[in-house]
């Protein structure tokens, strides 16, 4: 059989394959870049698929990075932050002003998105054939071979082969994660969550579930709907996310050491559990017909490898995945991609340079993982969920996102000379989430109040979100510095809050936590 050969070879069209092809063909276009689908475009709308919730970084990385900020603006629906739902001991059937609500009430800066999975890969994969990107849908691997230089894939399409052999070859096939299993790299996470989801028609207007006028006031008109909303209790929980072709994605995430898998599996029995658990949530549920179905057990994946100086590389879920709380795989596509596309367009094949790449790579990953290992049992929790939404999203902000938004993430001389400040901000996150895993264990459900714990009232996180575009990268030391004195001091705060929780106290007014009050003026004042 001959071999057509070409630059870039991409097993997987979905979002982490496509963002890739069409990142790499802006950064080189005379790059000769193949990407090999199974499914044939287009797909369906609210097509069957986890991740429709993006952050801060993937939003930058597809808004700025690929372009695509018309078809966000345009064609998706405008994200309204995360919002989590609390109840106490008792179930609420009637009322959703009784549950203690975390979110914002207002949009805070920089604009993050809820997307439509089908309609967004649709556009990605007509852009990418636009390009010249050769996408060939409709198309299985049969075989992966890894060579030094060039590699070699064997393709089936209507019963008939082709050879590809290319330069480089990066698996973005998600699950099947044809070089990580081929290579033997599958490591365990030892995070053995279980999710579920699915699909529903129609909007749940989360608005109507009450007719109590403060609680209406208090997102001044703006709807609940687009929230990534979360119905919290000890070990699980669920998510209700709209999608602009007029569907609701609906998940339930859960320690299956707290919530046996065989009690939710199927979507009756979800749904019975549901009625005890959040009867004001399954009674509109019931209502309405999933579209699909899906379980997946110990979604948590790791690989001992991710990039080889030899040209292959993984991206997405072929690759690692930590959690679906806070959205983050979205963003470690963009981290990935990010890194190939520097190896790919230099052209180097730098054993150190590859090895530095991965090495940051799997120390975001690392850093990652630890916001979950072990911190399930207190997510029916109000204290524990205050003050950890205040030190993840903080964290977040200060540090991954200013150096994804600054590009310093892909600087090495940059990343070497800041390690110091990395390795301290890395031990003082390691000792918070510690912290919230001992507070974790007691699997307390505390909520119920009708509280109101409002992140549009946190000074420092808008200064951090307004940090994030502003300043050259030549400034990003000292602002990293700066961001991590500010971290140094939300500490002192959260692990109040978490203190006063162990005496009985309420968690405060957000406004009124120590060091959330304002960005820390300088390193010097904050010594």
């Amino acid at each position: 059989m001959s071999s057509e050969q070409i630059d870039v070879c991409i097993l997987g069209g979905g979002f982490a394959g496509l963002t890739l092809a069409r990142q790499l063909r802006r950064a080189q276009p005379d790059l000769s870049i193949t990407v090999a689908e199974h499914r044939r475009f287009p797909v369906a709308d609210a097509t069957h698929k986890v991740g429709e919730s993006t952050v801060e970084v993937a939003s930058h990385y597809l808004a700025n990075e690929l372009g695509l900020a018309d078809h966000l603006e345009t064609m998706q629906l405008p994200k309204f932050g995360l919002r989590l739902f609390l109840r106490g001991a008792d179930p609420i059937r009637d009322d959703l002003a009784r549950y203690d609500e975390i979110g914002a009430s207002r949009t805070l800066p920089i604009p993050t998105y809820q997307l439509d999975r089908g309609r967004f890969e649709n556009h990605l994969a007509q852009a990418c054939s636009n390009d010249g990107v050769q996408l060939l849908d409709g198309t299985t691997v049969r075989q992966v071979e890894l060579g030094d230089r060039r590699h070699r894939v064997t393709l089936r399409d209507d019963g008939s082969e082709r050879c590809l052999q290319s330069r480089y070859l990066i698996d973005a096939s998600g699950r099947r994660a044809w070089v990580r299993k081929g290579e033997d790299l599958s490591r365990p996470a030892r995070h053995d969550n279980c999710a579920i989801w699915f699909r529903v028609e129609g909007d749940i207007e989360l608005d109507s579930f009450s007719s109590d006028p403060q609680w209406l006031a208090r997102c001044h008109g703006q709807s609940r709907r687009l929230s990534t909303n979360h119905f919290t209790g000890p070990g699980y929980w669920l998510w209700l996310i709209p999608l602009s072709s007029n569907a609701t994605s609906v998940g339930l995430v859960f320690d299956p050491k707290r919530l046996p898998l065989k009690a939710v599996r199927q979507h009756a029995d979800l749904l019975q559990w549901l009625a005890q658990e959040h009867p004001i949530i399954a009674e509109v549920l019931a209502q309405r017909e999933p579209l699909d179905y899906h379980v997946l057990e110990n979604y948590a994946v790791t690989s001992a490898q991710v990039f080889s100086e030899q040209g292959w590389m993984t991206t997405g879920d072929a690759g690692i995945f930590s959690d679906p709380l806070y959205s983050p795989g979205s963003d470690f596509i963009a981290l990935a991609n990010g890194y190939i596309t520097e190896l790919i367009t230099s052209g180097t094949r730098d054993p150190q340079r590859v090895a530095d790449y991965q090495g940051y790579f799997f120390s975001f990953f690392t850093s990652t993982l630890s916001l979950y290992r072990g911190q399930y049992g207190g997510f029916g929790n109000r204290d524990f969920m205050v003050a950890k939404t205040l030190w993840d999203y903080a964290y977040y902000w200060a540090v991954l996102s200013k150096l994804y938004f600054s590009g310093a993430y892909k600087d090495l001389e940059f990343m070497r000379a800041q390690q110091p400040t990395l390795l301290r901000v890395a031990a003082l996150n390691s000792g918070m989430q510690k912290r919230f895993r001992e507070v974790a264990r007691a699997g307390a459900r505390i909520g119920g109040e009708g509280r109101f714990y409002d992140h549009h009232a946190v000074p420092i996180f808008h200064e951090l979100k307004e940090d994030l575009l502003a300043g050259a990268p030549t400034e990003s030391g000292a602002q990293l510095a700066r961001n991590v004195a500010t971290l140094e001091a939300a500490a002192v705060g959260v692990r109040a809050v978490l203190d006063g929780h162990g005496r009985g106290l309420r968690a405060p007014a957000l406004d009124q936590v120590d060091g959330f009050a304002s960005l820390v003026p300088s390193v010097a004042a904050a010594g």
